[in-house]
């Protein structure tokens, strides 16, 4: 017969024994949970890099198909008119009054209300503005800040002079590029100054060797570039200014290949 002295003894025991279980238990738990949130932390940290670096490769792939997208509506143009657009059209006194964007946006079956766009008012005025407001997706680079491409802004301008594929106020044929139409740059990726996508301007030659560094420098791991044969191109860092300069003229004997 148990005593009720051996009894209370006896769950006293029992008792300091769960007790002990419950606080292995707890620190067990404790253990896994910061074991779980420095590990956690750690490989957040490992593949947040890695994260942002596919999505930069999105952007830059999607920025990719909207030049092919250009380069394409570029073609359909020269196949429908047997020459590449002008850069710009000309008023009177010849300024830029209509962008090369503008006469190619039938071609890029995008929605653009062309019909309502007026060439006989300049791109700026309010009846075209109107119009305009409404930008081209290919235009919309999604590398480019949010508010600028809410504001119609894009970076895709052609490369805009004499003896270039757009030209100035007259644009090239495809017998004109002797340089090759897979070495010759008709538009290019410029982060470092882009413009409202209607506006009739781009870059010259001269713009671009002046400002080398820091278009280079605008975009990771380079900016893109449309050849003339509708093919989009990395411009590596490690390109020299020389080595590009010889793909923005038609006719230089020189051509570029990144």
């Amino acid at each position: 017969m148990t005593t009720p002295l051996a009894y209370f003894s006896d769950r006293l025991s029992k008792s300091r024994r769960e007790g002990k279980t419950v606080v292995i238990v707890i620190v067990i738990l404790a253990v896994c949970f910061f074991v779980m949130v420095v590990c956690g932390g750690v490989l957040v940290a490992l593949l947040l890099p890695a994260v942002q670096q596919a999505r930069h490769a999105a952007r830059r792939m999607q920025s990719s198909n909207n030049m092919k997208m250009i380069g394409l509506a570029l073609h359909n143009y020269h196949d429908t008119y047997g020459t590449f657009p002008p850069a710009y059209i000309p008023d009177e006194n010849g300024k830029p009054m209509h962008s090369w964007r503008v006469l190619i946006s039938p071609f890029l079956d995008d929605g653009f209300q062309f019909s309502q766009y007026d060439f006989d008012k300049p791109w700026d005025h309010a009846d075209n503005m109107a119009v305009t407001q409404q930008m081209p997706s290919v235009y919309n680079s999604p590398i480019l800040d949010s508010a600028e491409t809410t504001q119609g802004m894009t970076p895709y301008v052609a490369v805009s002079g004499p003896e270039t594929v757009l030209g100035q106020a007259e644009g090239s044929q495809f017998r004109s590029i002797v340089d090759g139409t897979s070495h010759t740059i008709i538009a290019m990726e410029n982060f470092s100054r882009p413009v409202f996508w209607a506006e009739p301007t781009d870059i010259s030659p001269d713009q671009i060797m002046a400002n080398f560094t820091r278009i280079m420098d605008s975009a990771t791991p380079g900016p893109q570039v449309l050849m003339a044969d509708g093919s989009v191109m990395t411009v590596s860092s490690s390109t020299s200014p020389q080595a590009f300069e010889g793909g923005l003229y038609i006719n230089d004997g020189e051509g570029f290949s990144p």
